[in-house]
């Protein structure tokens, strides 16, 4: 269109080259006309247009581990909203504060958070010896099929949490937190993989130290798990060593009967 008009202004400047005013407002008002016809003027812009999908930036964060809806630690392992996912998946005591406040929760789903921590043969094995992970793994079997393995507080009040955490070792030894487990790992300690951390918890209530007590709370694989009181599964059973005594402490000592007189 451009090429059309500048050939006929052409033309007509050469036949009113000779012309008088009138020729040349003409010429003139023939320019502005092309002007206009082809969209020239220094004034006019293009309008806006939103961009399209195409044209949008990607989420520098989409896609990025971390930020997925659902995180999940793998078999056995609990799963943790966005947010959570961080501090549950340590292997130190803040892990496991972490995990355990999802239990002391007002709307908590005990049985099916209780569910998640059953380990597998591989986690059985990520913390005692090999024979003695299959035994442990089949004496508490009927306990995690039947669906009575239930991880709860005694008491709604029980809302606070306090933990304990020792190796193998220091189980072994007696070093460290070895006091405050039951004294039923002196008679499995030899069989826990020495390295690995275990953790002891009680729910109580604010301001006490007795409640409800658990023990082999371990993270292993890359997810946490539990196998309490594994030295049943040796045939270890004894008066002192399950201390947990209902509320999650050592029973008191029983006194000596008095002998009647005759």
């Amino acid at each position: 269109m451009r090429g059309i008009w500048a050939m006929k202004i052409r033309s007509l400047g050469r036949r009113y080259s000779g012309a008088t005013g009138a020729g040349v407002f003409v010429v003139a008002a023939l320019i502005t006309l092309t002007a206009s016809a082809c969209g020239g003027g220094s004034s006019h812009t293009k309008p806006l247009t939103p961009d399209t999908p195409s044209e949008v930036p990607d989420d520098p964060e989409a896609g990025l581990p971390g930020f997925s809806e659902n995180e999940d630690g793998g078999a056995g392992g609990v799963t943790a909203s966005a947010g959570g996912s961080s501090a549950i998946l340590q292997n130190n005591e803040d892990g496991a504060h972490a995990l355990l406040k999802q239990f002391v929760s007002p709307d908590a789903d005990h049985a099916a958070l209780t569910r998640s921590l059953r380990p597998t043969s591989a986690d059985y094995k990520s913390m005692f010896d090999a024979q003695t992970a299959s035994k442990v793994e089949a004496a508490q079997a009927k306990d995690w099929d039947s669906g009575k393995a239930v991880i709860k507080p005694a008491k709604p009040t029980q809302t606070e949490i306090k933990i304990w955490s020792a190796t193998g070792s220091d189980l072994a030894k007696g070093a460290g937190n070895a006091k405050e487990f039951p004294q039923g790992y002196k008679k499995v300690a030899k069989h826990l993989t020495q390295e690995q951390l275990f953790f002891r918890f009680k729910f109580v209530e604010a301001g006490q130290d007795k409640g409800t007590a658990y023990d082999g709370l371990a993270f292993v694989n890359g997810h946490w798990v539990i196998a309490p009181k594994p030295w049943k599964a040796l045939g270890a059973a004894s008066k002192d060593a399950d201390d947990d005594g209902g509320n999650g402490d050592a029973p008191p000592p029983k006194k000596p009967k008095k002998k009647k007189k005759k």
